[in-house]
């Protein structure tokens, strides 16, 4: 697929499709990379990264002790009901047994805005099943339930405002080629080999291509935050090199 075959893009939202339970072979991040790598395979078109989105823990809400939601941006020009049809059929295929997985998949056509006001409230409060119902039709979000509780819905619909509304608590969990990518390697050859394009100074300007970023172990060690609707990492000078830049510590927790 070549760049002008892409006509449209869509946020998918995906929560809940382990059992929450420590014996689980497969978690919700798991199912994502997963996903991304079936969309790229298959010829679906450009995937972005994938976030997890941090939402309002409580005793009241069933989780593995964090309750996380994910998401990740597709580029394409298939349809959204081709689209639909194919994540549904892979979430109830690779779901775990006892899981309540829900779907969302926001559009350029949905009201972001609506969604995004959804999703910080999901960061702060319980939000009810029939709210999250509610808030996606009136934003012209594809809301899917598909577990027995329909509790997954929430987090989905969550997910798919705050990582295209933007969400500074997402954090990227992989990116496409910065996921091979360790140690001591140039900023110009980060940018050509992965999607990560944003590496910054603390004056929010570019580092030079020829300078050189120590990454570490790299992701998922390295977690890269969204800010502008992209993959964005700060780095700092080394105190004996100045052309060598490390990662702000707020980007490695």
């Amino acid at each position: 697929m070549t760049s002008n075959d892409i006509s449209e893009w869509f946020v998918i939202g995906v929560d809940d499709t382990s059992d929450n339970s420590d014996e689980v072979d497969v978690d919700t991040a798991d199912f994502m990379s997963q996903l991304a790598l079936e969309l790229t395979n298959t010829g679906w078109g450009l995937v972005e990264g994938i976030t997890r989105h941090p939402l309002f823990s409580s005793p009241k809400i069933s989780n593995d002790g964090a309750n996380i939601s994910y998401a990740i941006k597709l580029h394409t020009s298939r349809s959204i009901l081709d689209l639909e049809d194919f994540l549904v059929d892979m979430i109830r295929k690779n779901s775990c047994k006892g899981s309540d997985p829900g779907l969302a998949i926001l559009s350029r056509h949905s009201d972001m805005p609506h969604v995004l006001a959804f999703g910080r409230r999901t960061q702060t409060e319980i939000m009810r099943l029939d709210w999250a119902q509610t808030f996606s039709t009136e934003s012209n979000v594809t809301l899917r339930a598909l577990g027995a509780k329909r509790n997954g819905s929430v987090g989905s619909l969550a997910a798919a405002g705050l990582r295209a509304g933007g969400d500074e608590q997402a954090r990227f969990i992989e990116i496409p080629g910065l996921t091979k990518l360790s140690g001591k390697i140039s900023a110009g050859e980060i940018r050509e080999l992965s999607q990560l394009q944003q590496l910054l100074n603390a004056d929010d300007e570019q580092i030079d291509r020829d300078d050189i970023i120590d990454l570490g172990e790299g992701m998922p060690a390295l977690k890269p935050h969204l800010e502008s609707g992209e993959p964005l990492v700060r780095f700092h000078q080394h105190d004996d090199d100045r052309r060598l830049w490390l990662p702000d510590l707020i980007f490695l927790r």
